[in-house]
Formats: structure tokens, C-alpha cells, sequence
């Protein structure tokens, strides 16, 4: 496993609307949530924690200093400006290093998949992240999946095909669920439909296919 970020955090006093000024200044407030009981207020600086969120640490465990302690706990969730996106708030949270926790771990395409240079398909990738649940100190810094094999459409990669870059998990949905798969376009599919048509389907008039029409008997003028 890697080495764990560390954070620096200070007790908040401050609340409310009040915090408005203490993010014009470069400090983001947080809240740290220990369970069943009322959350700390903390507080922690822009940069540092935009560094974690830039490099994947959300839903991993930091060595988290406040107050003269370290301790080990869980970068549960972070909250963004949607206009400006910059952080406004985030959540800390203590937890049992004996027990799973269930967090969400990013899904990361490994190679090339050569279905996506040929024409008339397309390659969807349909997850971009798994809940899986592991212990604190086994999440992993990601899961990846190796795109190499897929060729043709019905090609796929299922989360049971996931690899873990490190620790240790098990996926909290369907193992059989689709993560990335080849698809034909529907233009394409049209057009092969087409070609496909069975010929008993067709209406075919007298005549087609190589038959000759009988010629209608000639009238005979009335005497």
C-alpha cells in the first residue's frame, strides 16, 4: 500500500454565514464525524486539501493532525462551488480500523481497445466508479480495467474483471455488471438489418426471379 496523505486541520469556531469569509481567505471549513456522536468543527487549508481531491484521496484514509493528535481517518466527501469550483466544505470520518467501510473507488481504462478504430462501432464505457467495501487501510488507490480485449461488439469488461492497483476489496453490487463494452451503431445495425432481410419476407410479384408471366388467353371477336 502507499504511504497515506497527511492533513493539517485546526478546531473551527467559526459558523454559519460567517464562513464566507473564512473561504475568502483560503481556509475551508470541515467537519470531522465520529459515529454516534455530534461531528467537530475543523478547519483546513485550500490548497492542501485541493491537492488531495487533485490526486484521488476522497473515500481513503489520511493521517489527519488537529489539535497536537494524528489520527487515521476517512476523507469521506468533499463539496464544490458548481460556478467557480472551488472547494466550499468537507467531511472527515473516524472509523473502526477492524471493520469494512463502503466507499466509492475510480475505474481507470488500462491499453487500447482496437474495436474503437474500426468503423461502425463504438466503445461505452458505462461505469466510471464502483462502491466496493474493504477494510480502512486496504481501499484501493483505484481499480483499473483493461480495455486490450476489446475487439468486436458484445466484447466487455464486467466489474468481476476489475483489477485493484493495490489493497484489497470486494464490490458491493452485481459482479457480472458491465464497466465498458462494444457496441455497433445504430446506423450501422440498420444498414446490416437490411442486407440480412429474408427473402420470404418480400412480397414477390409474377414475373420475379427468373419466372415467365403466362400471357392472358386472346378474345375472340363475336361472329
Amino acid at each position: 500500500m502507499p504511504e497515506r496523505p497527511r492533513l493539517q486541520a485546526s478546531p473551527r469556531t467559526v459558523k454559519g454565514r460567517a464562513v464566507k469569509r473564512l473561504r475568502q481567505s483560503g481556509v475551508i471549513p470541515a467537519n470531522l464525524v465520529t459515529p454516534n456522536q455530534p461531528s467537530t468543527a475543523v478547519q483546513v487549508d485550500e490548497r492542501a486539501l485541493a491537492t488531495l481531491v487533485r490526486q484521488g484521496a476522497d473515500g481513503r484514509l489520511l493521517d489527519f493532525e488537529c489539535d497536537g493528535a494524528t489520527e487515521a481517518v476517512l476523507f469521506d466527501d468533499y463539496e464544490l462551488d458548481i460556478i467557480t469550483d472551488r472547494l466550499l466544505h468537507a467531511t472527515f470520518r473516524r472509523v473502526d480500523l477492524t471493520k469494512p467501510v463502503t466507499v466509492e473507488v475510480a475505474i481507470e481504462l488500462e491499453g487500447t481497445a482496437p474495436a474503437a478504430a474500426v468503423m461502425g462501432v463504438t466503445v461505452i464505457q458505462s461505469l466510471t466508479s464502483l462502491q466496493i467495501a474493504a477494510l480502512p487501510s486496504e481501499i484501493p488507490s483505484g481499480l483499473v480495467a483493461d480495455i486490450s480485449g476489446l475487439e468486436e461488439p458484445g466484447d466487455e469488461v464486467v466489474v468481476a474483471d476489475l483489477r485493484a492497483t493495490d489493497g484489497v476489496y470486494t464490490p458491493v453490487g452485481d459482479a457480472a455488471e458491465t464497466v465498458i463494452s462494444v457496441h455497433v451503431l445504430r446506423a450501422q445495425a440498420e444498414d446490416d438489418e437490411e442486407e440480412a432481410l429474408d427473402l420470404d419476407e418480400v412480397e414477390i410479384e409474377p414475373g420475379e426471379e427468373g419466372e415467365v408471366a403466362e400471357a392472358p388467353p386472346e378474345e375472340t371477336a363475336p361472329a
